[in-house]
C-alpha cells in the first residue's frame, strides 16, 4: 500500500496520534471554557433535518415524534447561535417501490413544503431538494424544478437506492445533469437492505449508515465517474461514515478497476485524477465527536473542506458545536480554520449565504 490521499499540513500524523492518547471529550476543556469564547459573526448547519406528518405518515410512522417544528428548529439554532441550517430529507427518504407515483408527488411535495419555510424565515433556512431517486426521468424533472423554480441550493440524495450505489450506470442521466448545471450534491447515508440488524438490537445508524456512505462514494470512484464528473460538488455527510479510513484501500481498488476500463476512459483512472477527485469531496461534521475520529478526517482532507453538520433533531445544535469546538482546539486548528468550518466553507459552497452572514 502506498499512500495516495492528500495530507493537511496541520501537525504530524505522530503529533495527531500522540493528541488520541487522552481520553475523550469529557477530559478535554471544560464546557465552561468553550462557552466563553466570544461568539463567531455566523454559524451554518449543513446536516439539519426537515419533517411533516405526511412524510412520518409515509414512513409508517404516525405515532412517531422527531420533535421536529418550525419553532423548535429555530429555537433550537438561536440557542446555539446558528444562523442558517440547510434542510434536507433523512432516511428512509421518499421512495417506495410499492408506489412509484405518491414517490414522485411526495418528492415535490417536501421540496415545496421545505422552499416555503425557507421563505417565511429568509435567511435562517436553505433547501436541499429531494429526488424521487431511483426513478430517472422524474428525477430529471424534479432537479429542473427544484433550482429553476424553487431556487433550492443543492440536491440531496441517498448512499443507496434498491441496493444500487450512485456509481450505478443507471443514475448516470441524472449525476450528469447534476454536473452540467454544477449542482451541489449532498450525500446522506441509507441502511443498505442486505445488513440491517445484523447485530441484534443495534440499528443501522451506528455501523451500516457509515459504511454505506463509504460504498457509495467506492462506487462512483471505481466506475470513474467521480473524476469524470469535476463540475458537480458533492457534500458528504457525517464526517464521511468511513471513509476516511478506508479511502486509500478504495483509491488502489479504483486504479486496479481502471486497467480494465476501455482506453478512451483510462484517464479517470489515474492516480493524480482520483485524488483530486477525492480531494474535491465536502464532508460535514455531524457525528464527529471524538479524538479518533478526527485524527483520521484530519489526515483525510483539510479544514477548508469540513463544513459544521449537527443531524438535527437526532442531535442537538449546542452540544454539536461545544464538541466541534473542543475538537478544534484539541487539534491546534487556528481561528480562520475554525471559522471556516462554522461558517466560511459553507458561505463560499452556497453564496447567497454570505448576504446572511
Amino acid at each position: 500500500m502506498y499512500d495516495l490521499l492528500p495530507r493537511p499540513a496541520l501537525r504530524s500524523r505522530r503529533a495527531v496520534l500522540r493528541g488520541m492518547a487522552g481520553t475523550c471529550l469529557s477530559a478535554g476543556l471544560p464546557w465552561s471554557s468553550l462557552r466563553a469564547q466570544p461568539a463567531r459573526r455566523a454559524l451554518v448547519d449543513v446536516h439539519h433535518h426537515w419533517y411533516s406528518a405526511e412524510l412520518q405518515h409515509w414512513w409508517g410512522r404516525d405515532r412517531f415524534d422527531p420533535n421536529w417544528t418550525t419553532a423548535a428548529s429555530l429555537a433550537a439554532m438561536d440557542e446555539a447561535g446558528v444562523t442558517t441550517a440547510m434542510l434536507s430529507v433523512t432516511m428512509p427518504g421518499i421512495w417506495k417501490g410499492s408506489d412509484v407515483a405518491g414517490s414522485v408527488r411526495l418528492a415535490r411535495s417536501c421540496n415545496e413544503q421545505m422552499a416555503q419555510t425557507a421563505h417565511d424565515h429568509a435567511g435562517r433556512y436553505g433547501v436541499i431538494a429531494a429526488l424521487p431517486l431511483p426513478q430517472v426521468d422524474a428525477s430529471l424533472e424534479e432537479i429542473r424544478y427544484a433550482f429553476d423554480v424553487l431556487h433550492a441550493d443543492a440536491i440531496g440524495v441517498l448512499s443507496n437506492y434498491d441496493s444500487q450505489y450512485l456509481g450505478d450506470p443507471r443514475f448516470a442521466p441524472v449525476l450528469e445533469e447534476l454536473d452540467r448545471r454544477r449542482a451541489i450534491v449532498y450525500v446522506h447515508p441509507m441502511a443498505p437492505a442486505c445488513c440491517t440488524m445484523l447485530v441484534p438490537g443495534v440499528g443501522p445508524g451506528t455501523l451500516e449508515a457509515p459504511t454505506d456512505t463509504a460504498r457509495t462514494v467506492e462506487s462512483l470512484l471505481v466506475t470513474g465517474t467521480l473524476s469524470r464528473l469535476s463540475g458537480m460538488r458533492l457534500v458528504i455527510a457525517a464526517g464521511g461514515g468511513t471513509l476516511p479510513f478506508v479511502g486509500e484501500r478504495m483509491l488502489n481498488a479504483a486504479i486496479q478497476a481502471g486497467r480494465a476500463a476501455p482506453e478512451p476512459q483510462q484517464a479517470y483512472f489515474a492516480p493524480e485524477a482520483l485524488q483530486a477527485a477525492l480531494g474535491r469531496l465536502a464532508i460535514d461534521t455531524a457525528g464527529v465527536t471524538n479524538p479518533a475520529d478526527w485524527a483520521a478526517l484530519m489526515n483525510f482532507t483539510t479544514p477548508a473542506r469540513l463544513l459544521f453538520g449537527s443531524d438535527f433533531p437526532n442531535a442537538t445544535e449546542s452540544s454539536c458545536l461545544q464538541q466541534l469546538r473542543a475538537m478544534q482546539q484539541r487539534f491546534g486548528l487556528k481561528a480562520a480554520e475554525a471559522d471556516a468550518i462554522e461558517s466560511g466553507n459553507a458561505q463560499r459552497l452556497f453564496p447567497r449565504l454570505a448576504s446572511h452572514a
